[in-house]
């Protein structure tokens, strides 16, 4: 009963409060929050000219937090702020002076190597952030302190509860290393609640290492392209197992089919470099082959983006993804940004044919252009690649008369195949008809395949050399002398040359190739192959531990 009697008491004293507009100081409260959040991006993206972009349904949630934060008590406001405070003060020193968000091996080391992070001398380039920090998140305390904000008995249960997804996620595992992975385009607070949620969960209590191998450098050296124009059409998921033009008896891709035929195209085998987009994005945008060649995948000297622009070519990346996806690029030399999450209206609104949309309202800018359009279609569910659209692509009825898993997943999957056939099929004709008449070229491939029921395995994120199988397709002037069997590797190596660079990579045994597991950054499996003509032969799985262990 004194329980009931109290919470009464507090809601009728919150309903006074309410009337008499106390409300008011919640919200200059959630508006200083608000603030202290975003106003220090402001500055390091102006002041370190970092790409940080504003995401719509993150900055919602940050008013939502910040409203439900100011109707909570002090002990639990002064928690919270205090805890944000300190993961951004380590979270923007690091991307003032590197450039980069900050990951979990990098907060490893504030312990390992205590006596170097906090050398004076990195306060020469970074020396404007804790006064930003101090002067908005001291405004914010003593603005709750002073102010008289309406309070709500347990809101910070909600707070906490909030507050407890991600550190939940990583505690858990039922999400790997990829989704806590940083972005520099994303706000700072959401990049510092996914590293350190993925630091204190994971990588702290197991006690990870940085595991690489010591590889020799690798060096661009220019070589001479007339090449004016690149697309580079970087698909999902898909697997040449399904398409026609690799032998499959449905015509899953007929507008493709026919423009293969078309003087100019040439086709061969893909084999991706890891087996999921993450892994594989990382690998192809940064020319990498061998296991844990850390300093390829940290220090980008063969990175795609950085190649284009060194080129004298106006560069874009435009994703129907997640932006976390550009972490292990040189995003700096990214001149055309955007992705699903700093745009997620018009995504869902458009979904992949929306970047077409974009080529077109941005056209080519100069001379010379780098385009990279990254495609959602046809990721599982694959139903809902053509959802709403089922009379123009549901050409395999995939509902009532599909019997078992594999019927209805390899009907759907091919469903979504003929949507994502007229979505590459008009990419192309949009890059044909503004780069008309100039020197151009067309790259078109996919992070990784797909399995249906192989070997008792479906989708991705299988170590298994059938998931690698992707298509390659290139149009250029130049008529390559494609093998029929070709890697991502090779495939990068042929877009540098197209940007104007040529890869000498000292590390390189001649036929040898590898398909990378899940994690790049800790110890992983990876199978190593070797492309003997139209055979993909597999000569052994390893482990990135077992090879650094080899290497001393």
């Amino acid at each position: 009963m004194f329980g009931i009697s109290w919470l009464q008491k507090n809601m009728t004293d919150c309903c006074k409060n309410l009337k008499t507009k106390k409300w008011l100081d919640n919200l200059e409260i959630t508006f200083l929050f608000v603030l202290s959040v975003f106003l220090p991006d402001i500055v390091v993206k102006y002041a370190s000219h970092l790409p940080i972009k504003i995401e719509i349904v993150f900055c919602l949630g940050v008013i939502l937090f910040g409203f439900l934060l100011s109707l909570t008590n002090r002990f639990v406001f002064l928690f919270f702020v205090l805890l944000i405070l300190i993961m951004q003060i380590i979270q923007l020193h690091f991307m003032v002076y590197f450039g980069n968000p900050i990951g979990p091996a990098d907060i490893m080391n504030i312990f390992r190597e205590t006596q170097d992070i906090f050398d004076v001398s990195y306060f020469r380039e970074t020396w404007f952030v804790a006064p930003t920090l101090m002067i908005c998140y001291s405004a914010l305390i003593c603005a709750f302190f002073i102010k008289k904000p309406v309070k709500i008995p347990f809101i910070w249960i909600i707070l906490f509860y909030m507050a407890a997804h991600k550190p939940y996620r990583a505690w858990s595992e039922t999400k790997g290393i990829w989704y806590f992975q940083p972005a520099l385009v994303r706000p700072s607070l959401k990049n510092s609640i996914s590293t350190f949620s993925y630091f204190v969960f994971q990588y702290w209590p197991k006690g990870y290492q940085d595991f690489k191998v010591q590889y020799l450098p690798y060096e661009l050296k220019e070589k001479p392209s007339e090449v004016q124009n690149i697309l580079l059409i970087w698909g999902e998921s898909l697997y040449a197992g399904h398409l026609p033009m690799y032998g499959y008896e449905r015509n899953t891709f007929p507008k493709m089919l026919e423009v293969l035929k078309t003087p100019g195209w040439q086709k061969a085998l893909g084999m991706s470099g890891g087996i999921a987009t993450a892994t594989s994005t990382l690998l192809f945008f940064n020319t990498a082959r061998e296991p844990a060649n850390a300093d390829v995948l940290k220090s980008h000297p063969s990175d795609l983006f950085k190649a284009a622009k060194a080129g004298g070519f106006h560069t874009y990346y435009l994703s129907n993804q997640e932006a976390r996806l550009t972490m292990g690029f040189d995003v700096a030399s990214i001149d055309e940004l955007m992705t699903n999450d700093l745009n997620p209206v018009y995504f869902a609104k458009y979904k992949d044919e929306g970047l077409t949309k974009l080529l077109e309202e941005k056209g080519l800018k100069g001379d010379k252009n780098f385009i990279v359009l990254h495609m959602r279609s046809p990721h599982s569910p694959y139903e809902n690649r053509y959802e709403g659209r089922e009379a123009e692509f549901e050409k395999y009825t995939p509902a009532a008369s599909s019997k078992d898993r594999l019927e209805y997943e390899t009907n759907t999957y091919d469903n979504a195949l003929l949507y994502t056939d007229m979505v590459i099929d008009d990419m192309v004709k949009t890059f044909e008809k503004l780069a008309f008449g100039t020197n151009y070229s067309i790259f078109i491939t996919a992070d990784h395949g797909q399995l249906f029921n192989y070997q008792g395995k479906w989708g991705h994120n299988n170590l298994i050399l059938e998931q690698a199988k992707v298509p390659f397709f290139v149009k250029s002037k130049h008529q390559y002398s494609l093998p029929e069997v070709i890697s991502h590797y090779q495939i990068g190596k042929m877009v540098l040359n197209a940007l104007g660079f040529e890869l000498i990579n000292p590390n390189e045994e001649q036929n040898v190739f590898y398909l990378h597991g899940n994690n790049i950054d800790f110890p992983y499996d990876f199978i190593e192959y070797e492309i003997n003509g139209k055979d993909v032969v597999q000569k052994k799985i390893d482990n990135t531990k077992n090879l650094v262990n080899l290497s001393k």
